[in-house]
């Protein structure tokens, strides 16, 4: 059976005697039940053992290879091996993207990495194997997948469900990883036509990444195997001529020296341990799929443990979702840069309880060069909800082309809704030179507009030669000369470094919605209104703004009731700045509007609501007690007030906005600023299922604990 094909074999079966069937997409995996002893010695009945009936026996011999320890590392939710169905999200959502690069790998040059042979996959840690069959039913155009894992108990398991659900299983031979005539390609479409198989296979997931990367010219002609050996003495075969030798029982090759066109890196818990051998044994071009299920350190809330997993300092505050998803997109770039590869993020979220990212990986030493002006530090205030985001790095062209791209656009003839990047973009090949030295001007000026806009300066181009040149503190914002923030004085904390640059693919989610929305009315996906949701808000994100306000959070420091989604992004929108909704809290939203504007915004709604409730105008109001707008005093004067505020035994809890009411905000409702469901007619939040989240981690038959011993 070739791939791609649909097939519900397996879907009306009726499982095996004392095995669950559980069914998602076109594929069916069983489970044997537990056999977990309780607090009181006592098993629970029905364990595979004692449940195989002997008519079964003769058709499914696979069963025979489990023994009577087979049920000591079980979790205690009575999974012999680990399946969450919270992570359907992901599958369907992986099965969508793969389909749309499987297609655009056909469609590409060969020297991008394209091809019509039809495209192979790594699961580094595959489990129960139902990814990798679904990725092998669902996807047309997929040649192997390798289904690897530790625990023995998993690849059975996944010989198991392969069986159950007819697709091909095959191993590798001491010549070649894949069977050369295996596969049958039509050289004019690029689909195939026949054969393909998916690989269980046993092993350590860095190990087996390790060897696909091994470069075959090291060793011509030679191929690595595990050889197992028994030392019995024996007469009939002898090694050293003694008369004693060594029998070889048997000889296993092993999976080496062929580079993948996708690595999907699903562990429990964080991902950083695979991301060197991952970024080896993928091929130019290639999609790595990353998911990282430790949100808490990603967080913020554990930071010295982040710092050693993924060399960041998080900071813990309302855009912390967005912000790991940056942090192991820059974990990512850099993991690559040592190799002289480089990432195009395609697809970054941030899901329920865990980062899943979707990045192309090309090798270009050039480029790499360009990595520190996509990295950024992000400066946050301890009171309030204000934050800047900087860059590492900056950019300079050269001499002669600064001079020539000046003559050709002044610095008065700047567009008024310039930030330097390229909206329809999701990454930095499409930004031209104009825009490259428009940035350089954002960043040297603090901006390139009136509006004063926050935005996150685009990567150049190698083309231009661009000078990387250290980020100068002059350049930052000015409250970070008197070291508190501008808007309530408290004093600023630096996190980062973190990936900054646009951590979406417009012209992919395209595609992908496409897809999506394609395989959700033919009923091939479980969670297709989520996904649809997810990459519609993914597309719709402002590319050169990171991280995100929480309006709640802005009326809360004001001190007032949080005002209705659509009156504040309008007053925004009128005034000239962007908006958009964020895929990871619906009452967040990105915008290029300072943080000072948004606080004089939100005060100027409470001045409105104020008046409404009490029915004539106050005299005076705190904020008008309170020094000027910082943009007309002088900072040391905003410091000064908020340093004799904290003498007088004023916390930080006490501070107050440095800011005046802006006058000007318009909080009329207009459709067009209104992102709900009801109005767009597209629902984009989904509420989780019941008892929807994280399992505990599958201890597999290395943790196996003694059947005697308390817990």
């Amino acid at each position: 059976m070739r791939s791609g094909l649909f097939s519900a074999e397996g879907l009306a079966k009726e499982p095996p005697s004392g095995f669950e069937k559980i069914t998602e997409g076109t594929a069916a995996v069983l489970f044997p039940p537990a056999n977990i002893k309780s607090s009181s010695g006592t098993q629970r009945e029905g364990g595979p053992t004692e449940r195989h009936g002997g008519e079964h026996e003769a058709s499914h011999d696979w069963r025979h290879h489990r023994n009577k320890d087979s049920n000591n590392g079980e979790d205690d939710d009575g999974q012999a091996v680990f399946y969450n169905p919270a992570q359907v999200v992901n599958r369907d959502l992986s099965v969508c993207a793969l389909a749309c690069f499987s297609h655009l790998r056909r469609d590409e040059p060969r020297r991008k990495g394209g091809t019509r042979n039809g495209i192979t996959i790594l699961e580094a840690l595959s489990a129960t194997g139902l990814r990798a069959i679904r990725y092998y039913k669902e996807i047309s155009g997929v040649r192997f997948i390798i289904a690897n894992d530790l625990d023995a108990d998993a690849v059975e398991c996944i010989r198991r469900n392969c069986e159950f659900n007819g697709v091909p299983c095959i191993q590798p031979t001491l010549a070649a990883n894949f069977p050369p005539d295996g596969v049958r390609v039509d050289e004019v479409t690029g689909t195939i036509e026949a054969g393909g198989a998916v690989i269980p296979n046993l092993d350590d997931a860095n190990d087996l990444m390790f060897r696909l990367a091994t470069n075959p010219t090291v060793y011509a002609g030679c191929r690595l195997c595990v050889v197992t050996s028994d030392t019995t003495k024996h007469t009939s075969t002898s090694v050293n001529g003694s008369g004693e030798g060594i029998r070889l029982e048997e000889t296993r090759p092993l999976l080496q020296q062929e580079l993948m066109d996708v690595v999907d890196l699903d562990p429990y818990g964080s991902a950083s341990p695979f991301l060197d051998a991952a970024m080896r044994c993928i091929k130019e071009g290639g999609l790595l799929l990353v998911t990282s299920t430790d949100s808490a350190i990603l967080c913020g809330n554990y930071p010295d443990t982040c710092h050693a997993k993924y060399n960041t300092i998080p900071s813990k505050n309302a855009a912390c979702h967005e912000m790991a998803v940056r942090i192991l997109l820059a974990a990512l770039e850099r993991v690559a840069n040592k190799q002289r590869k480089y990432i195009v993020p395609l697809l970054s979220l941030h899901i329920d309880f865990y980062v899943r990212c979707f990045v192309r990986v090309y090798t270009q030493p050039a480029e790499v060069k360009l990595s520190p002006c996509k990295l950024g530090y992000m400066l946050q205030c301890s009171h309030c909800p204000a934050y800047w985001v900087r860059p590492m790095a900056v950019a300079r062209m050269r001499s002669k082309k600064r001079v020539r791209k000046e003559n050709m656009m002044p610095s008065n003839d700047l567009p008024k809704n310039f930030c330097g990047n390229d909206n329809n973009n999701g990454n930095n090949n499409g930004i031209d030179n104009n825009k490259t030295s428009g940035m350089e001007k954002d960043v040297l000026e603090g901006n390139s507009d009136a509006f004063g806009r926050e935005c996150f300066p685009a990567a150049p181009m190698r083309q231009g030669n661009p000078k990387i040149t250290a980020f100068n503190l002059q350049h930052m914002p000015s409250c970070v000369d008197t070291r508190c923030c501008k808007v309530c004085g408290a004093f600023l904390t630096l996190s980062g470094p973190i990936y900054a640059a646009p951590t979406q693919c417009v012209s992919f989610l395209s595609q992908l919605l496409h897809e999506v929305e394609q395989r959700g009315a033919a009923k091939q996906i479980t969670a297709g209104a989520r996904v649809s949701g997810l990459v519609r808000l993914a597309m719709e994100e402002l590319p050169d703004t990171p991280l995100f306000y929480q309006i709640p959070d802005i009326a809360s420091f004001v001190r007032v009731r949080c005002p209705p989604t659509p009156l504040f992004v309008g007053a925004l929108g009128r005034m000239g700045y962007r908006c958009s909704q964020v895929h990871c809290a619906p009452s967040g939203i990105k915008t290029d509007c300072p943080p000072e504007v948004l606080v004089r915004v939100m005060l100027q709604w409470k001045k409105l609501q104020e008046e409404a409730s009490n029915g004539v105008v106050k005299d005076s109001y705190e904020w008008e007690k309170a020094p000027a707008s910082a943009s007309s005093v002088p900072a040391t004067t905003a410091v000064k007030g908020a340093q004799e505020a904290n003498s007088r035994g004023r916390g930080v809890s006490a501070h107050v906005s440095l800011l005046e009411p802006l006058a000007d905000a318009d909080f009329s409702y207009d459709r067009q600023f209104d992102f709900r469901g009801g109005v767009t007619g597209v629902a984009k939040f989904i509420p989780n299922a019941p008892n929807w989240g994280p399992k505990r981690r599958h201890q597999g038959a290395m943790h196996a604990d003694d059947g005697n011993d308390d817990v």
